[in-house]
């Protein structure tokens, strides 16, 4: 991780609660993208490895997180949108309320990348425009765009949600440091707008 996303050990996030939401999982692989070697790269199994840095990074500072999942797992559903489904039913039935969440995904090769908010939701939009300005020195195009996915209209557990769409799956350095260094600029962002 860049130095200037280190930081030292900030008192801003002790005892404030984050869920984070490694998207996919299980029988649910997300966008895959062919490797050179013939291997498969998938959207569950780096959501999942940037959660997991996430969470270091948030309890390094004093914060409690709560994942949506720390293997590869679904959450039982028939298809792809029930599994959403399911998924957001064990947030708002298992998980405590949270000061924000943050569910991270990946795009198509051609998709947008970016942090997405609830349409309407002015807390929400804010909080994905600070993480927006703190990923923009180390990305071209990011932007911040209005939608209306399960996961962040359904969900009752934080006030402050985001689907971040972190790359898009074509992008080689996700194999290499990339996922550490997007870890770094999420938990950054949170910091910034809620430290």
């Amino acid at each position: 991780m860049p130095n200037n996303l280190k930081g030292g050990h900030n008192m801003s996030l002790v005892g404030k609660k984050f869920i984070i939401d490694a998207g996919h999982g299980g029988q649910y692989n997300g966008v895959e993208f062919p490797r050179i070697d013939g291997s498969l790269r998938r959207e569950k199994v780096i959501t999942l490895q940037i959660a997991k840095e996430v969470r270091t990074f948030l309890e390094n500072k004093g914060a409690y997180v709560y994942m949506t999942r720390t293997t590869d797992v679904d959450f039982g559903g028939t298809n792809a949108d029930d599994d959403i489904n399911k998924r957001v039913q064990f947030i708002n039935n298992n998980l405590p309320a949270s000061h924000a969440l943050v569910s991270i995904h990946l795009n198509t090769p051609r998709g947008r990348v970016g942090n997405f908010y609830q349409t309407g939701a002015v807390a929400s939009k804010a909080f994905a425009e600070e993480i927006t300005a703190v990923c923009k020195p180390y990305y071209s195009g990011i932007g911040t765009y209005a939608d209306n996915f399960a996961i962040l209209r359904e969900t009752t557990k934080a006030n402050q949600k985001v689907l971040f769409e972190v790359d898009n799956i074509d992008n080689d350095e996700l194999d290499i440091s990339w996922p550490s260094i997007i870890a770094g600029l999420i938990v950054k962002g949170i910091e910034n707008h809620l430290g």
